[in-house]
């Protein structure tokens, strides 16, 4: 590959719909996707992945609640900003939900558009 091309990362993929592959998904809808599995993905953990890939969630089991609620916007946009088709993560909120659960939500502004993300986090 010559020196000063970037190779984009497909946005085609598979649709996924109760864990089974239920046709094809392409640009923004794929960004969610592709958004989701990172943020479920426990970052240094799967050989399959390289280490840019995932999220370090892990760090935060067992941490004061008030220490998690900090962390976890870092740690997001951090795990997303590898992917080049993101732009920016924004309005990202972040709700006790329980003793040991999070409720974070966000914005994702991609080169396909934006979109909201909101995931529960158990730690």
């Amino acid at each position: 590959m010559d020196e000063g091309i970037l190779e984009q990362i497909p946005s085609r993929t598979y649709r996924l719909v109760n864990g089974r592959i239920a046709g094809w998904i392409d640009d923004l809808e794929a960004m969610r996707q592709a958004v989701e599995k990172v943020l479920q993905t426990e970052r240094f953990t799967w050989p399959i992945y390289t280490d840019n890939y995932g999220i370090e969630l892990r760090t935060l089991i067992g941490e004061d609640m008030d220490l998690v609620m900090a962390e976890i916007e870092r740690l997001v946009t951090e795990a997303l900003s590898v992917d080049e088709r993101i732009i920016e993560v924004s309005d990202l909120n972040v709700i006790k939900e329980s003793r040991n659960s999070i409720l974070v939500s966000f914005f994702v502004a991609t080169i396909f558009g934006q979109i909201r993300i909101e995931q529960e986090v158990t730690v």
